[in-house]
């Protein structure tokens, strides 16, 4: 890919070896290399000061074991209402906590779950669970969704992998709505060490998480079902160091998401970030008009070096392994729709100058291609 691209979606900006090494010091030193060791509780320190609102902070092996720890931490067992509109890895998280997923529409507004569907979804299939993905990392005020978890007593947890160092249009950042919210530090994300999540919970729950994450192992016992979800000290070091770069990257991709966004909507395209709070912008969505629209715009970018990609698309009840699933052949017109016509632009922590210069000039050029071949919408913000 890497070859084909000159550009391709994702380019993390990892620290250099000299900027985390140093964080090793008091593990080697202690000989503590897993198992909650000093620096991983210096980082969960750290990321629950960033979050606030009395949250604590687990560090993960990933998201996905993150989603996974969250869901067994919370006892729960059953079909879980969640949008179809997300990554493969949110359905596996529901999977390996032995529950179900019940796929569900989306607001063409804010491109995430719909309160009205998932209520549909909760009433027809027994819901046990609420499973909101905040989509690309944006940012909405969740009060809807929790409003139909709390009415339907169940719990909702927030797979928010991107969302981290954002804030909703209200200045609360990612990561206090729900029972729990989880984030990604995967090397596509803003937060990018390579692997590795993070969970904010409450004080109890995130001790009920620790306890499963490392197998639900109690002295001699086993008092639950469990996994291990935990981070290494080395990624705990990476991450401390991304940390100390993190309001640079934030801003500098919110630059570019100006100036690239500024060019769509002289071309008629609406962005669904816009309505979203302030996300970390991992990327720029775009949703155009049609599939050959957004084939146009591909196209043309990538004769410029640069890769765009679909994300999310199709939805993960058109997926051969989740056709069987139940809640599967529910109707999901939107999620239908918006998958045909979404496209996302890769951002860079360092894309400025020159090279956003370039950006520039691309996206101009690919977007006038998609606007000849259809009109992009105007309802897609």
């Amino acid at each position: 890919m890497a070859e084909r691209f000159p550009y391709p979606f994702a380019r993390p900006l990892v620290p250099r070896p000299a900027a985390w090494i140093g964080y090793l010091e008091e593990s080697y030193d202690a000989r503590w290399y897993t198992n909650r060791g000093p620096v991983v509780r210096r980082l969960e320190a750290r990321l629950a000061a960033d979050v606030g609102g009395g949250r604590e902070v687990v560090a993960t092996a990933s998201a996905t074991a993150g989603l996974t720890a969250v869901l067994l931490a919370l006892d729960v067992r059953g079909p879980i209402a969640v949008p179809a509109f997300t990554f493969p890895a949110t359905i596996a998280a529901i999977e390996l906590a032995g529950c179900t997923p019940v796929f569900c529409d989306i607001d063409p507004a804010t491109c995430e779950l719909d309160p009205d569907d998932a209520c549909r979804a909760i009433e027809s299939f027994a819901c046990v669970a609420v499973l909101h993905v905040r989509t690309f990392g944006f940012c909405h005020d969740l009060a809807p969704i929790e409003a139909v978890a709390d009415a339907a007593g169940i719990p909702l947890v927030v797979d928010a992998a991107a969302a981290f160092g954002g804030r909703t249009a209200a200045g609360m950042p990612a990561g206090r709505a729900g029972a729990a919210e989880v984030f990604s530090f995967h090397a596509t994300k803003v937060f990018a060490v390579g692997e590795g999540g993070a969970v904010a919970a409450s004080p109890e729950l995130a001790e009920r998480i620790r306890h499963v994450a490392n197998f639900a192992i109690d002295g001699a016992d086993v008092t639950t079902r469990g996994l291990n979800a935990k981070m290494p000290e080395t990624t705990a070091a990476i991450a401390l160091a991304v940390r100390d770069e993190l309001p640079r990257h934030l801003a500098v991709r919110a630059q570019a998401a100006a100036v690239l966004g500024a060019i769509a909507v002289a071309h008629g395209v609406a962005l669904p970030h816009v309505v979203a709070g302030a996300p970390p912008m991992q990327c720029l969505p775009m949703v155009l008009e049609s599939a050959l629209a957004r084939t146009a715009f591909v196209e043309a970018l990538a004769a410029d070096g640069i890769e765009a990609r679909s994300y999310y698309c199709p939805g993960m009840h058109r997926l051969t392994a989740w056709r069987a699933a139940p809640g599967a052949a529910r109707e999901l017109p939107v999620t239908d729709d918006i998958t045909t016509r979404m496209v996302c632009v890769g951002l860079y922590s360092d894309l400025v100058g020159a090279e956003l210069q370039f950006f520039s000039r691309a996206c101009e050029t690919a977007l006038s291609a998609a606007v000849r071949t259809g009109q992009p919408i105007e309802a897609a913000a």
